[in-house]
């Protein structure tokens, strides 16, 4: 039953028009085993409740509304669902892990704690999440396709002052696009790996694997609105046409950032289900004893086994620094006089570390499946070192990134802060060379009539009539593409 407005349920995919059953989460009361006129709660179960008959019409007791025009996907069917007193069956629970008898409404559990049972069944999510940071992984790649192509054919002043140049030559250009081609690569790394992962325990699920699919997917969606964002940019007003793609890119961006769990929700669980895993001593202690290391001021900062160790060593650090400031906040008078301190100490007094927390330890595990990928001995030696470089560019970027806090923490000295900052924009141009980024696009095996965006093509040709910036002519399009 749906009490009040509030208490609609908002998103529902499918639900608007097609659907003919929807998932509910209800809590469950059923009849005391020893006295049948009071009933027990035994937590929050996952019931399957028919919306739309055969024929398609709303079901007696259930409202379906359309969410409205979005400002992207717009061929996803979302809708919003109430409910008047809506009765199933005892059936109608989906019953691995919980039962109840039909007839004498006896309850039975293979899992004893009440949250728990909740959390089982809402662990199907983690393959949800994966499939969203893999889809927002080709939206990324193809954001980086169309701009790639476009800075490459989009000539400019040279030095001669003939406009006989690439603009991708010019260090503005590489500097915003490489480094988001890079960690585009590493991400992709990182989600194989997660996949692999959550192949390997998808049907006992463990705090680690959990972990990882709840990192991935902030980090792959976060990329795509940035891949999409400074793509759009960097090429210009042709880049602002909506049949060059950038629209549709960043406006899926953003569904991916809030879709199966918001990203800073998302975080907050990555940093809870660690220091849990820590608390319980299921974490690698060479992994922990990194929270005490540091990095020798006389290193080479931009090389790639100190930015590995560096990239360790900060998600470390983090996981003790929320550690402490959770115990000691939680035993200072003013928490103890508090209601609920664990929740004013998470959601209002250290939110920028619990934040901070589970984002270091993301990028921490795409670095060490990037390099895994990078070494391992099924992996021929050219690869290995075109991932090496790509790895190298991805952690000079994280690090960079991160700087300020590095240079705070004395994790590294100014000097080596300069090392940093010189060698991304070294790695910046190495693989802006002519014929590297090529073979990097070419390796994402994106086909040419899905890519369709004409600044991606023969974009002067596009231009020659009056298009009214529609792709009007299906034939030109696979002539221009069989061109490339």
């Amino acid at each position: 039953h749906t009490p009040t407005v509030l208490g609609q349920k908002y998103w529902i995919t499918n639900g608007a028009v097609h659907s003919h059953f929807c998932l509910v989460f209800a809590q469950t009361y059923v009849p005391h085993p020893s006295d049948t006129s009071k009933m027990v709660h035994e937590g929050i179960h996952a019931f399957l409740v028919r919306i739309r008959s055969d024929d398609m019409k709303v079901m007696p007791g259930v409202r379906v509304e359309d969410m409205g025009h979005k400002m992207g996907c717009n061929g996803v069917d979302n809708g919003k669902l109430w409910f008047e007193h809506v009765r199933v069956k005892p059936d109608a629970l989906l019953d691995r892990f919980s039962q109840v008898d039909a007839s004498t409404g006896a309850f039975q559990s293979s899992i004893p704690k009440k949250r728990d049972r909740f959390l089982k069944v809402a662990d199907q999510l983690l393959s949800g999440r994966i499939c969203i940071a893999a889809m927002c992984q080709s939206a990324s790649k193809m954001a980086l396709t169309i701009a790639f192509r476009y800075a490459n054919s989009r000539l400019t002043v040279g030095p001669k002052g003939a406009s006989d140049t690439p603009i991708l030559t010019y260090q503005l250009q590489q500097n915003a696009l490489l480094p988001l081609l890079a960690r585009t690569i590493a991400l992709n790394l990182g989600l194989n790996g997660v996949k692999e992962m959550w192949a390997k325990h998808q049907f006992q699920i463990n705090s680690m694997t959990v972990v990882q699919c709840c990192a991935i997917k902030p980090l792959c969606s976060w990329n795509n609105e940035r891949c999409g964002t400074v793509c759009r940019e960097r090429c210009g007003g042709q880049g602002y046409l909506s049949c060059n793609r950038f629209g549709q890119i960043i406006g899926f961006a953003h569904a991916g950032m809030t879709a199966e769990g918001d990203n800073r929700v998302l975080m907050q669980k990555v940093s809870k289900e660690l220091l849990g895993l820590a608390e319980g001593g299921k974490l690698p202690s060479t992994f922990l004893s990194a929270a005490t290391a540091s990095i020798p001021p006389y290193a080479n900062a931009a090389s790639l086994p100190i930015m590995r160790r560096l990239l360790t060593i900060v998600s470390a650090r983090r996981l003790l620094d929320l550690s402490k400031a959770m115990a000691s906040r939680q035993t200072s008078p003013a928490a103890v006089a508090g209601d609920n301190p664990v929740f004013e100490i998470w959601m209002k007094q250290e939110s920028d570390l619990v934040q901070a927390t589970a984002y270091a330890y993301a990028e921490h595990i795409v670095m060490e499946y990037s390099m895994k990928a990078a070494s391992a001995s099924s992996t021929s030696r050219e690869l290995s070192e075109v991932l090496h470089t790509v790895t190298r560019l991805y952690a000079l970027d994280a690090v960079e990134r991160e700087l300020g806090n590095l240079l705070c923490e004395g994790l590294l000295t100014p000097s080596q802060g300069q090392q940093v900052q010189a060698a991304r924009r070294e790695a910046c141009k190495t693989l802006g060379a002519h014929g590297v980024w090529e073979m990097l696009i070419a390796s994402f095996g994106i086909p040419e009539q899905l890519i369709n965006a004409p600044i991606a093509s023969d974009w002067a040709r596009y231009n020659v009539k009056d298009n009214r910036g529609e792709l009007d002519g299906v034939a030109e399009m696979v002539e221009w593409q069989s061109r490339l």
